[in-house]
């Protein structure tokens, strides 16, 4: 089978099995402010609901890009979007917060074995001058399972509708979305000049983690996730209990950020083709700290509408960017297992991040919430600047 044979069709299954994984992982923001009341919950044991499902898919990507790059990945594919909907039907009955936790742990590690199988397909099946397009738009699934979330729960509700089926309902596209990749998407063969790796090609793999470039990319997604995991999980509590909003009010206000973030893959995609990694990154950089310093003092309504927007279109560039880039710099044959570094050392951040920052708001209330959250950013943006001035130096 020629590499590039189906890059439409990898391209829409990426997307597609994204979108249905994100619904049942990211309902729980909308849905904490509700779940706090029932269960009598702190704003730290509350973002257990997050971190619980994200370290064990953390702690899965690496030996999933592993494996995957010598056993095939659909078939990683299939279980993880099986497993984690499953674990999603589960949630949907009566239990107690620690048996939801325990489940949350099951789904994240079913998960955890979707992204780097999955994007290093994509990565096989699509020609390197439409990889930053295709990665774009494949990270545009989690913004529109996002958007659609909040749409439901803002127009639904949560008192009404019950906050429990909304697990229920997400279960079924990833079901669906396993089903579809059994039948119509077929394993990408290796390029001709390569072939699947082994044992005695493994010493790239530690040489390349030595690197600036590969360090400062590792560093720089675990600040940049532990403050936007962080913001994603508590900002309809903060609207709710700060700024006196109705659960389903937070909801449609953060459709501003989730709607805003379905252009921002594509868009930050073409950039990259277009202009490099440089530039945009560093202007999505500036506009991320500009939007968290003034989250908690500007007002509901047009303003935070605004703000939202940047954060969504502009502030999550460097995400994309970078993963472009390392599917440029390390190995074909080794790319699902730094895909799976990657990943997973983005998602310790990402499983931290609510942690902190909800212990934070329990101790000093969401102003300290916020300088946290502003201070990571910064830090994000200090492991980011040796990369892009590397990067400037090379072009000189």
């Amino acid at each position: 089978m020629h590499v590039e044979r189906y890059p439409q069709l990898v391209t829409a299954m990426v997307w597609a099995s994204w979108f249905s994984m994100m619904l049942p992982r990211t309902v729980v923001t909308a849905l904490l402010p509700t779940i706090e009341v029932e269960y009598q919950i702190s704003h730290a044991e509350a973002g257990l609901l997050m971190t619980s499902y994200l370290y064990p898919y953390a702690l899965m990507q690496i030996p999933a890009g592993a494996l995957s790059d010598r056993l095939g990945r659909k078939r990683f594919i299939i279980i993880a979007l099986i497993g984690s909907s499953l674990a999603s039907f589960a949630l949907a009955g009566r239990l107690g917060f620690l048996q939801m936790i325990g489940l949350r742990v099951m789904a994240g590690l079913f998960a955890g074995l979707w992204y780097a199988p999955s994007m290093s397909l994509l990565a096989l099946s699509v020609g390197e001058k439409d990889r930053g397009k295709a990665v774009g738009l494949a990270f545009s699934g989690p913004p529109v399972s996002d958007t659609v979330i909040y749409l439901m729960v803002g127009m639904l509700g949560v008192e009404r509708f019950g906050w429990r089926n909304y697990f229920l309902i997400y279960a079924f596209p990833g079901l669906l979305c396993a089903f579809v990749t059994g039948l119509l998407v077929k394993e990408v063969a290796w390029p001709r000049h390569s072939s699947p790796p082994t044992i005695k090609k493994r010493q790239p793999v530690g040489k390349a983690l030595k690197s600036r470039t590969m360090s400062g990319i590792l560093f720089h997604n675990v600040a940049v996730f532990l403050a936007m995991y962080g913001l994603r999980t508590f900002l309809p509590v903060y609207l709710v209990q700060v700024r006196g909003l109705a659960p389903s009010e937070a909801s449609l206000l953060m459709v501003a950020y989730a709607a805003s973030v379905i252009p921002s893959g594509p868009l930050i995609g073409y950039l990259v083709d277009r202009f490099g990694f440089g530039r945009p990154s560093l202007f999505s950089l500036v506009t991320l700290c500009l939007v968290v310093s003034a989250l908690s003092v500007i007002p509901v309504g047009v303003p935070m509408v605004f703000f939202l927007l940047l954060w969504g279109l502009i502030g999550g560039w460097t995400v994309t960017a970078f993963s472009v880039l390392l599917t440029r710099i390390v190995p074909v044959e080794t790319r699902g297992t730094f895909l799976g570094i990657l990943n997973s050392s983005t998602f310790l951040g990402a499983a931290t991040g609510p942690l902190i920052l909800g212990y934070a708001a329990d101790v000093g209330g969401f102003g300290a919430f916020f300088a946290l959250a502003s201070g990571m950013c910064l830090l994000a943006a200090a492991f980011a600047f040796p990369i892009l001035k590397a990067h400037w130096a090379s072009k000189t």
